[in-house]
């Protein structure tokens, strides 16, 4: 297993925040997982079964989030068989969530909150809550580490991540440079139990996470007219492929916005702990600026800022919600990250027993 990189668990930042993280990477068989609540999304990739590989225990509820588009190769059907079964079998009871359209923010942010709720009330205590967030869409990861950090009602939220196989260009259209995951605009929302503080008084700096898709990032960042601009890019990336990609829109990306050489930060495309180190260091020394933060990249990206807005409130996140998503298939490379995100203000059950004395 690789170590968690950039900000240590123990420094001073993570005291600050009350909050414990440590990321691993290793083959999906050998990640041994438990809870209190499971959280599943079913998808047309084949990717979002990845999960079903790892060593679970037994959970007292899990639920399976399916968005209403289903795609036409008929894949989502099959998933969400089989993430059913995982759930049945390895959970003493399931929560049936409402088949919403991926675009309904906030049909899905309640439902997402009603559900950590309710595990919350029937264990009586904080809970332990895993999340498969592969074929999650960022926004409602965000809102997820969000609610259950700042609640009180989770004391640990584990989040999974498979990785994705991708071919080489010629062969692959999910990474051709004409290829896009999305359709339609995009929104720019801010992430709920992360959206910061308005500073009126000063100038703009957005701190933007950024993928393959930058032509529409472009809008979105124009937006916000901001006085400065950093982008964080994921390179190394899950291959070289990847990787070779995600230089090309960078360096493109920064020559449309006239950027330095030293205003692009390049990450491990699976590493939030990095991330969430560079951007608190941009944080702690932006004195006359308002950051914003905007995730438009990798997952474990937007974990990162995620943990940098937990760690400094008033760090304001945005994320992106597109018209559509283009159906893809992206199988999984059988390597997956654990990202655990632990609340160290929670109560634990030694401090609920002495309290009820």
């Amino acid at each position: 297993m690789t170590n968690a990189r950039g900000l240590a668990e123990d420094t001073p930042a993570w005291r600050s925040a009350h909050l414990a993280v440590s990321q691993t990477r290793a083959s999906t068989e050998r990640h041994e997982l438990s809870g209190d609540l499971l959280i599943l999304t079913s998808s047309w990739e084949r990717r979002c079964t990845e999960i079903a590989r790892a060593r679970h225990g037994q959970y007292r509820m899990a639920a399976v989030v399916r968005f209403a588009e289903e795609g036409i190769s008929g894949r989502r059907a099959v998933h969400d068989d089989a993430l059913d079964a995982l759930a049945t079998v390895h959970a003493d009871d399931t929560f049936n969530l409402e088949r919403m359209p991926t675009a309904a923010v906030d049909g899905w942010r309640d439902a997402l909150v009603e559900l950590v709720s309710k595990a919350r009330a029937a264990a009586g205590r904080p809970i332990d809550v895993v999340a498969d967030v592969s074929c999650l869409p960022k926004y409602y990861m965000l809102v997820l580490i969000g609610f259950c950090l700042s609640s009180g009602a989770v004391r640990s939220l584990r989040l999974l991540y498979a990785e994705g196989r991708y071919a080489p260009l010629d062969s692959n259209a999910s990474l051709a440079p004409d290829h896009a995951f999305t359709e339609g605009a995009w929104r720019s929302l801010q992430v709920p139990f992360l959206e910061g503080r308005w500073s009126p008084d000063k100038k703009v700096e957005i701190v933007a996470s950024i993928g393959f898709e930058t032509f529409e990032a472009r809008k979105l960042i124009r937006l916000y007219e901001a006085e400065r601009h950093r982008l964080i890019t994921p390179h190394p990336g899950f291959s070289v492929e990847y990787g070779e990609q995600s230089e090309r829109e960078a360096k493109s990306l920064a020559h449309y916005l006239d950027l330095d050489e030293q205003d692009i930060l390049r990450c491990p495309a699976g590493d939030a702990t990095s991330v969430a180190a560079r951007v608190i260091d941009i944080l702690d020394s932006g004195g006359r600026f308002k950051e914003v933060g905007l995730c438009m990249g990798t997952k474990p990206h937007a974990i990162g800022l995620g943990l940098a807005s937990l760690v400094r409130s008033d760090f304001t996140l945005v994320c992106r919600m597109p018209d559509r998503y283009v159906e893809t298939e992206t199988p999984a490379t059988g390597q997956t990250w654990s990202y655990e995100l632990r609340d160290l203000s929670a109560t634990t059950p030694m401090q609920e027993a002495f309290a009820n004395i």
